[in-house]
């Protein structure tokens, strides 16, 4: 009975040990620690940050629909440079941020006119979008850009 007791109680306590295992939670880094690592890659020199008009217009959402966001585009007609960082309250809201970003980006595409800066549209075809815990990021730049400000986004996330 003692053995029995005994080997109980070791499988308990391997269970309690090992039910902690498994996929971690993702750190939260916090908006604005991210937001600077993106800005500290990415030039934002000929940028502006967008209005909330332009993410109900373009994206429908409202600021109801994140818990924080930042877009910046170029203000200069020589570029369509562009990335988007948005948080959710919580990981309902980030899987429909990512729903949001996919069709911005689909409609982006579907409205591209082909003699507006054709150089330009590799970007946009090539455009990337990343999902780390609440946080959502985007970017429609070249591809180093893209490369950089990937890094500098996923790095915020490890351990």
């Amino acid at each position: 009975m003692k053995k029995q007791i005994a080997l109980i109680l070791v499988l308990a306590i391997a269970l309690a040990a090992f039910s902690g295992c498994g996929e971690a939670d993702v750190p939260d880094p916090g908006f604005d620690n991210v937001l600077s690592a993106i800005e500290a890659v990415v030039s934002t020199d000929n940028m502006v940050e967008m209005p909330s008009e332009y993410l109900e217009n373009m994206f429908s959402l409202t600021s109801e629909d994140y818990e924080s966001c930042v877009v910046m585009s170029t203000n200069v007609g020589t570029t369509i440079d562009e990335f988007g960082l948005f948080k959710g309250a919580d990981a309902a809201q980030a899987e429909a941020l990512h729903t949001a970003v996919q069709n911005y980006l689909q409609l982006r595409l579907d409205s591209w006119m082909p003699e507006y800066l054709p150089e330009e549209f590799p970007k946009l075809q090539n455009a990337q979008l990343w999902t780390e815990g609440e946080y959502v990021f985007y970017a429609i730049l070249s591809e180093d850009a893209k490369t950089t400000a990937s890094a500098a986004f996923s790095g915020c996330f490890e351990a």
